[in-house]
Order: structure tokens, then sequence, then C-alpha cells
């Protein structure tokens, strides 16, 4: 191998076996210098363009895919020494040098290229300059808008800052752990505190004792729902106590939690003191006013069960006046009539259940002379921060002269209701005697006709007779109940013809009942009394079978509709109401127009149907029939 190495050097130097590449040339001067200028300038701007490559790679730090422009710039220098080697070549033949060059720019090239190949399509999915340059613009103005925005955002703080530390209310925003964040100077004047003794502190200790639980609380309570809450509390500032209000509001970050609380307070002690000023001056007020009316004033603190009773409620309940607050629950209680107590004892524990007035009419026996009174009673309860029932305080007055006064009303209504059941019940005989003079008359005749006569009498009284009987049943003296009416009046009816009645069937579906006065009733009691007469007399063949069916509805404008259906003969084909003379249905004409009603005839083979819509009727006199 190393005579191999000494043999081979030589022969890449050996140019004797070789001639000057001129002699292709000619050796022609033009021709040798054509060839040695382009070579020259070749070779010089191969050279000088790696120069400026290295030059920018290196002064571009973040240039990507740095390594190509280097195997780049030692490509161009390989091909820039393979054109000095042809200027060499012309007159030394060393060619095995020269090929050895080439060798190396072609694997430089080649290895180039294959480098370049998938840096490609990498290097165009980069930016191009337009869109950077564009990118760039909007950057700027971005930048710009920003900087406007930073600026004016600097001006409004400062302007904020300016309305802050200028305002007489005392601003603060402080953290949940009652941490400040920030007081205006406002704050610390009001509590002669520096800015730096008091940011990063704890507001607690400023407050009053009594009042801090109550300040945790309602603070406790602010959310997302209740982002604001008011609170009224005393402050302790140089060992004095004064009354502040503070508004507070929970500040959130943008994804809506909370970072922070600010507040706005103000100094309310003298409005405090004028309205304790008023409050006791209107209470004087009231109390002289209420004794005034004879109106007795109590409240009672429940958790000690001590009393404070105006000298109204003394008076009434015969007590002996006592020092305030020495008088207690147990001398109201034993006051109580004990019927009464259990019963007033409900009242106020539904009161302090529902948190309502509570309110009572029960009888005291008075502590002196035990006589018995009658008072009404009002109170209403007051509760702690806790929600728990503290006191409870209200008025009584004597109503003894008032429940006498019921009393004896009451007795005289009575009466006088007795005494109208009375007479209805004397109207209502008397009618029966005229039916029973009636019958008795009807005795001595022998027409059909006249006996149809004094029959349809003996109806129609006993129709109104049956008015009287219901209203002095009822509860009320002066309505009647439709739909029972109409069942018994019906039945009576049946009975009347029993002969006939006999093979008749009666159906009645009345699905709302109606509360009728004394008159609608009487109407309403004829003419049913008119139309089922008249079918049980004439819709039928002697000994044939039948039903009468009587309906009672409503229209879509709450007019009382009454229907009655037989499925008799049926009226003469050239019947017409208006040019009727019988007295029954002329009867139901006249009635059914004093009612404001209408009435609908349908009649055929299958019988015959009355409608009468009664419009003087209202659907707001009837109740739903159960």
């Amino acid at each position: 191998m190393h005579s191999l190495g000494q043999e081979t050097l030589p022969n890449l130097l050996a140019v004797r076996a070789f001639i000057p590449h001129g002699h292709c040339y000619l050796w022609k001067p033009e021709l040798v210098s054509l060839h040695v200028i382009s070579d020259t300038l070749i070779a010089i701007a191969y050279y000088s363009i790696p120069i400026a490559l290295i030059y920018f790679v290196r002064k571009r730090q973040d240039l990507p895919y740095a390594s190509i422009f280097l195997l780049f710039g030692a490509f161009i220098i390989a091909c820039g020494t393979t054109h000095v080697l042809e200027i060499w070549t012309l007159w030394h033949p060393t060619y095995w040098v020269s090929g050895l060059v080439k060798v190396i720019t072609a694997i430089l090239s080649v290895y180039t290229a294959m480098e370049l190949v998938p840096i490609v399509p990498q290097a165009l999915a980069l930016v191009s300059p337009t869109v950077l340059e564009a990118a760039n613009r909007e950057l700027t103005r971005e930048i710009t808008d920003r900087k406007q925005v930073e600026a004016a955002l600097m001006v409004s703080e400062a302007r904020y800052r300016a309305i802050v530390e200028d305002q007489t209310e005392l601003i603060c925003r402080f953290r949940s752990d009652s941490t400040i964040l920030f007081v205006n100077e406002a704050y610390c004047r009001y509590f002669k505190k520096p800015k730096e003794e008091t940011i990063g502190q704890s507001y607690e200790p400023d407050i009053f004792a009594d009042d801090r639980e109550l300040v945790t609380q309602r603070v406790a309570l602010m959310n997302r729902d209740r982002p604001m809450v008011t609170i009224e509390n005393r402050v302790v500032v140089d060992r004095e106590v004064r009354w502040t209000q503070w508004n507070n509001r929970m500040i959130f970050d943008p994804d809506g939690n909370p970072i922070e609380f600010q507040s706005v307070g103000r100094d309310i002690t003298a409005l405090k003191q004028a309205e304790e000023k008023l409050r006791s001056l209107n209470e004087q007020r009231l109390n002289l006013a209420i004794e005034g009316v004879g109106m007795a004033t109590w409240e009672i603190d429940l958790p000690t069960g001590k009393a404070l009773w105006s000298a109204q409620h003394f008076k009434l309940l015969g007590y002996e006046p006592v020092p305030s607050g020495e008088a207690t629950l147990e001398m109201w209680q034993n006051c109580v009539h004990p019927e009464d107590l259990e019963q007033v004892m409900q009242a106020v524990e539904k009161a302090r259940q529902e948190r309502s007035l509570y309110s009572s009419e029960h009888r005291i026996v008075r502590a002196d002379d035990k006589q018995i009174l009658w008072i009404a009673a009002f109170g209403r309860f007051l509760y702690d921060e806790n929600d728990r029932a503290i006191r409870i305080n209200g008025v009584f007055f004597d109503i003894t002269q008032r429940k006498q006064a019921e009393a004896e009303i009451i007795a005289s209504l009575q009466e006088k209701e007795v005494l109208l059941k009375e007479v209805h019940h004397r109207v209502k005989n008397n009618l029966q005697v005229i039916c029973s003079l009636l019958k008795l008359q009807s005795r001595s005749l022998k027409e059909p006709q006249s006996l149809a006569v004094f029959q349809d009498s003996q109806n129609r009284v006993r129709s109104i007779a049956l008015v009287h009987e219901k209203l002095y049943q009822s509860e009320s003296l002066s309505q009647i109940d439709i739909a029972e009416y109409i069942r018994d009046l019906a039945k009576n009816l049946f009975r009347a013809y029993a002969t006939q009645a006999g093979t008749i069937s009666l159906k009645i579906q009345i699905d709302r009942s109606f509360l009728l006065n004394i008159d609608t009733a009487v109407s309403c009691g004829l003419i049913v009394n008119e139309l089922v007469s008249n079918a049980l007399e004439h819709a039928f063949e002697p000994g044939e079978r039948g039903e009468i069916a009587i309906e009672s509805t409503t229209d879509s404008d709450g007019n009382l509709v009454l229907i009655f259906r037989d499925n008799g003969r049926g009226l003469p084909l050239n019947f017409d109401l208006e040019q009727s003379q019988t007295l029954g249905l002329q009867l139901v004409k006249d009635l059914t127009e004093q009612l404001r009603g209408q009435i609908k005839i349908e009649s055929g083979s299958r019988g015959t149907q009355f409608t009468l819509t009664l419009s003087r009727i209202k659907s707001i006199e009837y109740f739903p029939n159960n």
C-alpha cells in the first residue's frame, strides 16, 4: 500500500505524458486570451458569491435552512476552482488534478441537489414577503392601536384616581379575607390612618365588635346572582362609635370568577341620631294617639319573657302599673280566658311560623274584679340576623261593646229568620188550602173540560206553594235551588196525573244548579208546570208508554237553557205558538218573555221538544251541582 500511494501522487502531478490544453487552441493568442479572460471572470464571480452568502448567513442568525446556503457556497467555490484549473491546464497539463477537482465539484453539486429537494416544499410553505409585509403592517397597526388604548387607559385611570381621591365618600377595595387592597384619601382622613398602615391590613379591627359578625355574614352572601349589598354598621374612630353605610360590589374576572370587592361608604351618624329622635317622638305621639282611642300597646322580649306595657294595657288587664320591664308574659297569660288560651297561643305560633301579622279576638278576665272583656289583639314578630324571633309587639283594644252588639244583632236576625220562615210556611199552607178548595169544587163538575181547567189551576197553585215550601226549608230564605225544585215539581205533577203517568217515565238531567229568587223561581215553576202537564195530557194515547225528559244547561253566554222533550205524537202540523189560544201555552210564552227568553219548538213523529233560553238567569247565579 505504501508503494501504491507513492506511485499515485506522481501520476496525479505527471505532466510529461500529456500536452498542455493550449495546443488544442493552436496557441492562437486571441483564442487563448478569450478562454483565459472568460474563466478568470467566472472564477472571480464564483469566489465572490460564497463570500456574500457566508456573510449573509452569519448576519442572519434566524435564517432558515442556513446549511443549504453553506453547501451552495462550497459548490460554487468548487465550480470556480474548476475554471481556475481550466486556465492552468492551458500551459500545465495536470489533468488528473483538474479531474479530481471536478469530482469534488460533482459530489458537492449532487449532495446539494439531494439536500435541496426536500427543502423546496418547506421553502414554498414559508410565508411570502407580501404576506409578511401585510402582517407587519397589521401588527404595526395593532401595536399603534394598543398604544393608543394604553394611553387612553392611562388617562382614564388617572381620571379615575383623581375622581376617587377627590371623593368625600370612603372608597376601598378588599379581598374576601377582609384584607384591604386600596383606600382613597377620604378613607384615610376618616379613620385617621395613613395608607401605609391601612393597605394590606384587615378592616375588621375598625368595625364595632358587636357588628363584625353581621358584616362577615352579609359579605359572605354576595355572589354572581347577588353582586351588590348595602350594609349599615358601626365603626370605631378614635374610640368613638359612629354609624356608617357601605355599598359593596363584587368584582369578577373575564371568566366570571370573583377576585375582589369594592366598597363605597359614608358616615350616617347624624342621620341615625335624627332617626332615633324622630322614632322616639313618633312613638310618643303614637302612644298618645293609641291611648286616646282606648288602645293598649305592648312589647314582649321572647328570650327573657319581660314585657313593656302601656298605661292603658295595665288598665284593661286590671293590674296596677309596675316599673318599665317588670311586667311579664306570664301576667298576660293569666288574664286570658282559660277557654280561649289554646286558640290564642295557636294564633301566635302560626304568625311566628308564617312571618305574618298576629291577630286574635278573645276574652280576658281582669285581674282585679274578674270582669270578662272581649279584646281584639294584633302583633308582629321581630327577628334577629339569624332569623330567630326575639320580640313581638303590638296593640289590643276593648271590643266588649261590639261583641254585645253583634250578639244582639245575631239574636235579632235569628228572630227575623224564624218569622220569615213562618211567613213562607203560612203562605204555603194557604196555597194548599186553595188547592184543596179547588179540588172540592171540582168534584161537583161533570164536564171533562171543566175538570181539566180546575186541575190545571190546582197544579199552578201547587207549583207556587212548592216555592214557598223550598224557601222555608232552605238555609237561604231568599233563594232556592232550581234543580231540586224542578225534580219535586215534576214528581208532584206525575202524582197528580196518576192514571196517565203510570205508563210514562220521567227523566231529569240537570248539570248545573241555579239559585233563583222567589219571583224568578215562580215564573220558572209555572213554565215547568205547563209544559209537563201539557205533555202528560196530550202527548200520549191512553195506556201508551212513553218518556218525558227535562234537561237544564247553559249556553255560551251563560244563560239558563231549559229543554222539555217527549217522544209522543207531536204537535199538529199547522201549530203556531203565536196563534195558540190555550191558557197553558199562552202562560209559557208570556213568562218566557218576562224572563227575557226565547222559545224554540221542534215537533215531529218522534215527539216534541221545547227549548227555552232564559237570558234573565245568568250563570253567575249558579254553582256546580255536586
